[in-house]
């Protein structure tokens, strides 16, 4: 015969309060390990504190230092901050009330890092080092009796805060929730030793929340001083990395939201708009080893190559001054010598009018010069063909060249300020922040930061740099950046190279790039149609005003 298995044993009472209690123990560990909300986890602590001992209250005060500034200095001044409570019978919750560190309940805890086990507060020792305030009963109608406060202790015996519970209940009154100051009881040890658990369980929550907040606190300033860096380099570009890191962050959300379109179903989470924040705001950093003058160069031509090719074109006029003349004296001396008539009148006129003609074209030829050596934005801004030419046929005729050939060839520049060696070591820059950024031990959520900043030059159709990538291959974070700088780039007032664009024009321009295959034409439709290219409307733009 098969034995039959023995019949589970019913437990008791007690034996099922204890499971309770370890379970809300294992609830509140579990909650540690998965939950990144401070807030849900506190209101956890509490409910389960006031659960497992039956009690009717139960708050949380938090330790804090508040800086003064007086005559003599800054002084810290610690405080506790009434953070949150619950209370089954008022059901009034508190936030965020500061409080003096004195001799109240909370604050001796605190201050002393000792718990205490109160039966009576209305009964507190004459001589005890710590009072306890009605003022919250009068107000609330409500009386307080027994307590059990706990203090909140890091690993290292510092005072996070306090844990406090209040009127412990008969497991009936608990149960149907009515409170009667009558059916209050005095907290046992047993609660005790549960309330240190659950306050050194609190302890860890603040304890992992402040690690948290000092990492993000950390890394947040170390960025902020990777910017301060790159505009002290390059201050013409003052708030640039804010502006296209807020328009990123506002053409990601927008884009987010989409609900038609090919990006219909994109979504980003809160760390992967944390991310594209960070690599807007960093992506330039790698212009910190780009040189000064590449960074701040103007014009086409740097100042002193200007000033040279001016004296030049003086030098040509007063040589052509010169010849002219040097023959009309060799003629006048033919024809003295030869006692052939003299027009002196005549001679000098035609000299005259030579000299003349030829120093309005030097002037017209130093004009245009002037006005090319202004960068341009796009190709078909200025054609340098009639100036090349005007160049070439004053330098036959002088038989020198008073422009050489590499001014030329900065002359000639289609678009920007930069010739092609300028313009490499310029396009270095998304090298050089790539090399940077990937040196750092992003945490997981941000791990692609580099990537994205790394692509923020690249085109569409493959003519991009530094890697020369297409569309598919291209982070949509890089194609929403990838507008955002252009479109900043082309407003801002404080470039030294060129003026500022209206939106409008500056929005002709992205659909002319789109047109042209190098930006992705549905991110600049929801970059226009939500409105993205007005959020930096009040920052800084200019240097004056930084």
């Amino acid at each position: 015969m098969k034995s039959k298995p023995a019949k589970k044993q019913k437990k008791s009472a007690s034996e099922v309060s204890q499971d309770n209690k370890y379970r809300s123990l294992v609830d509140i560990g579990i909650a540690l390990s998965g939950e990144k909300e401070l807030e849900k986890i506190l209101e956890l602590i509490l409910a389960k504190a006031m659960e497992t001992t039956s009690s009717d209250g139960a708050s949380i005060y938090l330790s804090e230092s508040i800086k003064i500034e007086s005559a003599g200095g800054k002084k810290f001044y610690p405080v506790l901050r009434f953070h949150r409570t619950s209370n089954r019978t008022t059901g009034i919750k508190i936030q965020n009330k500061v409080l003096d560190i004195d001799n109240s309940i909370a604050g001796y805890v605190a201050s002393t890092g000792k718990s205490l086990r109160i039966d009576d507060c209305y009964r507190l020792p004459e001589d005890s080092p710590f009072h306890f305030n009605p003022e919250y009963d009068k107000e609330l109608g409500y009386r307080t009796k027994s307590m059990l406060a706990m203090p909140m202790q890091s690993n290292t015996g510092k005072v996070r805060g306090v844990l406090q519970i209040i009127n412990k209940m008969t497991p009936e009154s608990f149960k149907k929730k009515n409170f009667d100051v009558k059916n209050v009881l005095v907290f046992t040890d047993e609660d005790s030793e549960l309330m240190k658990a659950f306050a050194s369980q609190a302890s860890v929550a603040l304890e992992n929340a402040k690690l948290t907040d000092d990492i993000e606190n950390l890394l947040e300033s170390f960025i902020r001083a990777s910017v301060t860096a790159i505009e002290a380099r390059d201050p013409s570009t003052s708030g640039h990395s804010d502006r296209v890191a807020v328009l990123t962050v506002e053409l990601a959300r927008a884009t987010h939201r989409c609900d038609s379109g090919i990006y219909k179903s994109f979504s980003l989470s809160d760390s992967q708009i944390r991310e594209i924040r960070y690599a807007a705001l960093l992506h330039d950093f790698g212009k910190i080893g780009v040189r000064e003058s590449i960074l701040g160069k103007e014009k086409k031509l740097y100042p002193h190559e200007l000033e040279s090719i001016l004296l030049r074109i003086d030098n040509a006029s007063l040589t052509h001054d010169l010849n002219h003349w040097r023959e009309a004296a060799l003629d006048l001396a033919e024809i003295l010598k030869k006692g052939e008539k003299l027009d002196p009148v005549s001679i000098l006129g035609k000299v005259t009018n030579k000299t003349e003609t030829f120093k309005k074209h030097l002037q017209n030829i130093r004009m245009k010069i002037m006005a090319v050596n202004q960068p341009q934005i796009m190709h078909d801004d200025f054609d340098i063909t009639e100036l090349i030419r005007g160049i070439n046929e004053i330098s036959q005729e002088l038989d020198q060249n008073f422009v050489t050939s590499q001014e030329l060839v900065k002359l000639s520049l289609t678009k920007g300020s930069l010739s092609d060696e300028e313009r490499h070591e310029i396009e270095s820059h998304v090298s050089h922040t790539y090399s940077f950024l990937r040196q750092i031990h992003w945490t997981e959520d941000l791990r692609d930061v580099a990537d994205i900043a790394h692509a923020h030059h690249e085109k569409c159709d493959g003519t991009g740099y530094p890697r020369g990538l297409t569309y598919e291959h291209i982070p949509v974070q890089s194609r929403m950046m990838a507008i955002t700088d252009i479109y900043d780039a082309l407003t801002s007032m404080d470039r030294p190279y060129k003026k500022a664009v209206t939106a409008e024009r500056a929005l002709d321009i992205l659909h002319q790039e789109a047109r042209n295959g190098k930006l992705d034409i549905e991110l600049i439709k929801i970059f226009i149609e939500a409105g993205i290219f007005q959020s930096t409307l009040g920052m800084v733009r200019t240097r004056s005003a930084a």
